[in-house]
């Protein structure tokens, strides 16, 4: 062999040992072209995949059960020509990818992106795995169904998934054996066929968590619900009905519901039988006005006597002082069925998932009219219509509304929990919009299993209604950006929760199954599972400022209409002296003094729904494709100004309240923002390594050197030299 051969190879497993990384088509194609040199090179490879075992991550619980050496995961919207070495395991809770550059994945101060303190970031939860495509030798490509087997040779793997991502993995180096054996894993776990096979079960059987103690209301027990009727003063006309207890009479309804104080349990149980799946009037929530909200299931079909349904409707008549029939929504009849949402949805993965850039591309020459095609927005729309028809029935007209559905599991948790953010401001606070998900989605028994294919009992089935509920809760804050405490990061964030499969707020289809799977499956032992709602389980600190919205925070933080009205005092006074006597003149005139700048938080909101109006949630739905990201703007360049601004506001308040009063000067307030979390740091470490792009938090950056252009500094930088002093972590100002 040449010296310039031995020296070429060295170079290579040099690189690969020290950096983990190779571009593996420029070694080959750029390396020296003697005979045998790329049989050597993918020989040397080879060897080093095979000796340099690295082993994955587990959590409690977690089994391995495949492995495949000398995986290439290839760059996003790199063509297949720039990959990661390593391994790829497949457990019974995630497919995860191992590579020898350890600061590629785990907790560290380099961070890229968003980080989960469960999955790095090349772990893929097998919940998460949408669908499975085989390419094998010669491009051809197949789509792998529930209960297929591979028995050829894998040369590319790509994992379509439900957060829109796709991932490839490389196969080339892999031995044939390992090529099966993991490619079938990956298919058989990926799509199990009942609740007690995810790994949930297996991990809440480890023993190590136990019920915590949440600010969250989940609405599991008797009590949150008085607390509930009790904070919306509905005590005098509504009780807590406890017909259900352990799921006897409504196997899909929670164990406690409010219904009217006029009925009796011997009632219920008697009029159960004539509703769809027995879902009776439950009450959702009561206005200022005591005008209620109430929603159903319809009445089923073969119900002979209609007489419990009508006795219902009276006592509901009764509870809301009302003379007429309550006003009925039949949502039924109003919003798309399961079926078109699902093929809507379809449509809309067509369109923002691709991982090449001559898809991209080809896609983009007809994005707005392919994105129309997809019917999705239209669907935000008519839930956002339907939405702020019943608000203004409630409010301005002082109506009951009862929103029938044929189930009353779907479009009525959509409605009812969007009307209840418009009507009342605590739903607008972190806790509040928790607790409503808790209350109007998880316990009233939105079947969360089945709509998103956790389980492969019946495809059929499948409609992302949550996600369209999110896509409108998005809506509406970019219509009252002030108005909601929490961030766009914050509903993404909860949407990719939706597939982690560790937690139990979104994993059964109701209450009564939650039941039995923590206390009966296959052990017959009691478990414990986390809930999504205990954010630290998942995410470190500054991550979690994120979800805070700093426009929501300066309203309710400080009193500006307070703050305004004081400065306008003091310019008019001193005008005569500092100003001529037109400025002062122009100025009084300009601001009456009964003017409110910035209108009171607790108003109630009347949403848009006009094509105009409504827009595509990119954050959520495209953040992945790399051509498509804003460097350095979008709504995270945005949100980072506002949130430098609340600051800046924040502390010159602080300081004018120290010189007015002529005390000690005493610590600055905490803005709970980005900015005023690490107090002995100038800049928190996320903002230092993290560059700015349209896909901030979730995005990892440049995709390679070649894009290390002045356009990729980190935030820091960005906001550094912005015009804007950042730096206010100093307590003493």
């Amino acid at each position: 062999m040449s010296g310039r051969f031995k020296s070429y190879i060295n170079r290579y497993e040099v690189e690969m040992k020290e950096k983990g990384k190779a571009t593996f088509k420029s070694y080959i194609a750029d390396g020296p072209q003697e005979d045998g040199v790329k049989e050597e090179v993918e020989k040397k490879a080879n060897n080093f995949f095979v000796e340099g075992v690295l082993d994955p991550y587990m959590l409690p619980g977690e089994k391995l059960i495949a492995k495949a050496d000398g995986i290439l995961k290839f760059v996003p919207f790199s063509d297949r020509k720039q990959g990661v070495s390593g391994h790829l395991f497949v457990t019974n809770f995630k497919i995860t990818f191992v590579t020898a550059d350890r600061s590629s994945y785990g907790q560290n101060e380099g961070s890229k992106r968003q980080r989960n303190k469960v999955l790095g970031d090349h772990d893929i939860p097998l919940t998460k795995v949408d669908s499975i495509y085989q390419i094998v030798s010669g491009g051809k490509k197949r789509k792998l169904q529930a209960g297929a087997s591979v028995s050829n040779s894998t040369k590319y793997l790509e994992l379509h998934c439900k957060d829109f991502q796709i991932h490839t993995f490389g196969f080339k180096f892999c031995p044939k054996d390992q090529n099966k054996l993991a490619i079938n894993a990956i298919v058989h776990h990926s799509y199990p066929t009942r609740s007690d096979l995810l790994f949930a079960y297996d991990y809440g059987h480890s023993g190590k968590f136990a019920e915590q103690k949440l600010e969250t209301r989940l609405f599991y027990n008797k009590q949150d619900w008085e607390l509930e009727i009790k904070r919306l003063n509905a005590v005098a006309r509504w009780r807590v009905a406890d017909m259900n207890t352990e799921y006897c009479n409504a196997p899909s309804m929670p164990e406690y519901f409010v219904v009217p104080v006029y009925l009796l349990n011997t009632d219920l149980v008697k009029s159960a039988v004539i509703y769809n799946d027995y879902r009776l009037p439950t009450w959702c929530y009561t206005h200022k006005n005591s005008s209620c909200l109430v929603r159903m299931s319809h009445v089923a079909p073969e119900s002979i006597s209609k007489e419990g349904h009508e006795k219902i409707i009276s006592a509901i008549k009764q509870a809301c002082d009302l003379t007429d029939e309550p006003k009925r929504v039949d949502l039924s009849r109003l919003c798309p069925s399961l079926r078109d949402l699902q093929l809507s949805y379809e449509k809309l993965k067509e369109c923002c998932m691709t991982d090449s850039v001559k898809e991209f591309l080809s896609t983009d020459l007809a994005w707005y009219s392919n994105l129309d095609n997809t019917q999705w927005l239209q669907a935000v729309c008519k839930c956002l219509q339907i939405t702020f028809s019943i608000v203004v029935s409630i409010h301005k007209d002082q109506q009951t509304i009862i929103i029938a559905e044929e189930t009353g599991c779907d479009f009525s948790c959509i409605v009812a929990s969007l009307v209840q953010m418009c009507l009342d401001p605590h739903c607008r606070t972190q806790v509040g919009f928790q607790s409503l998900i808790q209350k109007e989605w998880v316990a009233m028994g939105h079947p969360f299993q089945k709509r998103h294919g956790l389980t492969q009992e019946n495809e059929t089935e499948r409609a992302p209604i949550f996600l369209l509920f999110l896509d409108c809760c998005w809506q509406l804050l970019q219509q009252y950006p002030s108005s909601f405490a929490f961030t766009e990061t914050y509903l993404t964030t909860i949407w990719d929760c939706v597939h982690l499969g560790l937690c139990d707020t979104f994993l059964f289809n109701n209450c009564h199954q939650r039941r039995k799977f923590m206390m009966e499956g296959r052990r017959m032992a009691h478990i414990h599972l986390p809930s999504v709602w205990d954010w630290q389980f998942q995410l470190g600190e500054i991550d979690l400022t994120l979800f805070n919205n700093p426009l929501y925070v300066m309203r309710t933080k400080l009193d500006l209409n307070e703050i305004v009205s004081s400065a306008k005092k003091t310019l008019t006074e001193t005008g005569a002296t500092l100003r001529d006597e037109m400025y002062k003149m122009k100025l009084t005139d300009l601001y009456l003094e009964e003017e409110r700048f910035f209108p009171d938080v607790s108003g109630v909101l009347y949403p848009q729904f006009t094509p105009l109006v409504v827009k595509l949630w990119k954050q959520c739905f495209i953040r992945w494709n790399i051509p498509a990201q804003i460097i350095g703007g979008g709504n995270p360049s945005r949100y980072l100004q506002q949130c430098v601004l609340v600051e800046e506001v924040i502390s010159l308040h602080h300081r004018l309240k120290f010189l007015q009063q002529d005390s000690q000067r005493s610590q600055r307030p905490k803005s709970e923002l980005i900015f005023g979390v690490e107090e002995k740091q100038k800049t928190p470490a996320l903002l230092k390594s993290c560059v700015l792009t349209s896909s901030f938090p979730f995005s990892h950056g440049p995709p390679n050197k070649a894009y290390n252009t002045l356009l990729w500094n980190p935030i820091a930088d960005y906001v550094q030299n912005s015009t804007i002093d950042y730096d206010y972590t100093n307590a003493d100002d």
